[in-house]
């Protein structure tokens, strides 16, 4: 059997992990190349045609990825279904799960839109990134989702102790910098800022 993390245990691996990276990043030198972006502004995800619509049952076999749980009831996960990946919620601690918002990536036509990773602050504020370019977030428990398209890569994103999203990019890929910079967005993922600071305080 599968052990699944804990919500505690996922996110205290997180703030340990953004600690670190946060230490490195105060120390980084930025490379030669273009600076990186001040700021990162999210679109407004919309339903792609003949996709599933929120709501939709799905099942739990096609979860990829990681579950996190808020507490016992509440869970987000990603599923695959058809050539489309989704976020999907559970409130009955992971026996039924449900399409929580509009498909987030299509397969082929979207590559720097990949995402595999999902994390939740809270019930409501959840986001979703990994292998592509962007971070995708909901701070209103899936009715509206956001992507805020990077110029790097996310390697991680974490909630920092005043609930703040802070987003770490590998810009060495992006031509931008070769330096791993930190982004903090203080409303739930629609506006991301340059920010220096250990932790995005």
């Amino acid at each position: 059997m599968q052990l699944i993390p804990s919500s505690r245990s996922v996110v205290a691996g997180f703030v340990v992990s953004a600690a670190a990276i946060g230490s490195m990043i105060t120390g980084a030198s930025v490379a030669a190349g273009a600076a990186p972006e001040q700021t990162v502004r999210a679109t407004l995800i919309s339903r792609p045609p003949r996709t599933l619509p929120p709501g939709s049952t799905v099942r739990a076999s096609k979860i990829f990825g990681n579950r996190v749980f808020t507490d016992a009831k509440h869970g987000f996960a990603l599923v695959q279904s058809g050539q489309a990946q989704y976020p999907v919620s559970s409130t009955d601690g992971g026996k039924t799960w449900k399409t929580d918002g509009p498909a987030l990536h299509l397969n082929a036509a979207q590559a720097p839109l990949a995402v595999i990773y999902i994390g939740a602050a809270s019930q409501k504020t959840i986001f979703a990134w990994g292998t592509g370019q962007v971070i995708d977030t909901t701070s209103d428990g899936g009715k509206h989702w956001y992507r805020a398209l990077f110029q790097g890569l996310p390697g991680a994103v974490v909630k920092n102790p005043q609930g703040h999203l802070v987003a770490f990019v590998d810009g060495s890929s992006s031509g931008s910098s070769g330096a791993t910079v930190q982004y903090v967005s203080k409303n739930g993922g629609k506006t991301w800022r340059l920010d220096n600071t250990v932790g995005g305080s």
